[in-house]
Order: C-alpha cells, then sequence, then structure tokens
C-alpha cells in the first residue's frame, strides 16, 4: 500500500482519460475494493497541481517516489 505524501503518475490507460499522464500526491487511502471472492485492489484520493483531487484505483496509479 502506498502512504500520504507518495508522488504519483496516472497510467495512460485510467478510466478517465483527462487524467491520464499527470503526476499528483497521496492524500490518503479511501479502502479496497472487494469483488465477489478476491481483493480488487486500494482506493487513493490524489492531489493535483491545481488543488484539486480525484479518487483513483491503485491499478491506475504508477508509483514515481516514496514520502
Amino acid at each position: 500500500m502506498w502512504e500520504r505524501g507518495d508522488l504519483v503518475e496516472i497510467r495512460n490507460d485510467c478510466a478517465i482519460q483527462y487524467f491520464a499522464g499527470k503526476t499528483g500526491i497521496i492524500l490518503s487511502n479511501i479502502g479496497k475494493h472487494l469483488g465477489d471472492s478476491e481483493e480488487l485492489g486500494h482506493y487513493y484520493r490524489v492531489l493535483f497541481h491545481d488543488g484539486s483531487d480525484h479518487i483513483f484505483n491503485d491499478n491506475e496509479l504508477t508509483l514515481l517516489s516514496k514520502a
């Protein structure tokens, strides 16, 4: 799991193409995504340079640097 302050990049294949390639900082771990019988990842709130934030699944993020 990633922690508050980690620097991430939004992957090019993310669900909302507007965010593809942008960098941001992890604000918080929102929780797990649970499927029928398996864990499908964690959700993170990511802060961008303009002050906006958005929630992403960890499979949409690439870790660039630990806090």
